[in-house]
């Protein structure tokens, strides 16, 4: 299936799948069974990662839905903070201490989640705009938008991730690593879902060195 229509049926129950769809998609990597697209558009850098966590759901969104633990599970995520809260929503301030020589990056993002009756859970996070950025001394990124669904698999015992990832990491970063940043970013999320809470067994499916 190319990556465009895995995209579309990403974005399927979403106002945002324009751009994603439009773009020319290509692959970036394969890693555990985890395949990566990534794509190029006036509105930012794409990414898009597509595996297996033997975990469920609600397993999984339990982890990354506990947005103050995420230090503890995303490599380099140093500091989070929950800034509003409601139903299946919330208002969340990230800061990422980056290994020399690039500089720090933070951004604020809208996130919203819901289950389907399928019982797949859904979670959107878009950058908000109107909510100035915390002088934190970081680069702040630009255009955040993601989508991670969670579909059950394996009799409810595991899921089928997808991870769509837009966003621009600005700064004085060359376009390639800008690039190559944001198809990181979705795999090395799945990778670090399975780390987290797959049996230790199956943890030594990490990674190619590829974390960036």
């Amino acid at each position: 299936m190319r990556a465009t229509m895995l995209v579309a049926l990403v974005l399927a129950v979403s106002g945002r799948a324009g751009a994603a769809n439009e773009a020319h998609w290509s692959p970036a990597a394969v890693v555990d069974g985890i395949r990566v697209w990534a794509a190029e558009t006036h509105t930012g850098y794409w990414g898009y990662a597509r595996g297996r966590v033997l975990a469920s759901p609600e397993a999984i969104f339990h982890r990354i839905g506990n947005f103050e633990s995420l230090p503890s599970v995303y490599p380099w995520l140093d500091r989070v903070r929950v800034l509003e809260r409601g139903e299946g929503t919330a208002l969340v301030y990230f800061h990422y201490d980056l290994p020399w020589p690039l500089s720090d990056r933070s951004y604020t993002a809208r996130h919203h989640w819901w289950t389907e009756p399928s019982g797949t859970i859904v979670l959107d996070a878009e950058g908000d705009d109107q909510v100035p950025p915390v002088d934190d001394g970081a680069v702040h990124v630009e255009h955040v938008l993601t989508r991670i669904v969670m579909a059950p698999a394996l009799g409810g015992s595991a899921s089928d991730v997808e991870y769509l990832f837009r966003a621009d990491m600005a700064g004085m970063l060359p376009r390639s690593v800008r690039a190559q940043t944001a198809w990181k970013v979705p795999l090395n999320v799945v990778l670090s879902m399975r780390h987290s809470l797959e049996p230790p067994q199956n943890t030594s499916r990490g990674g190619d060195g590829t974390r960036g």
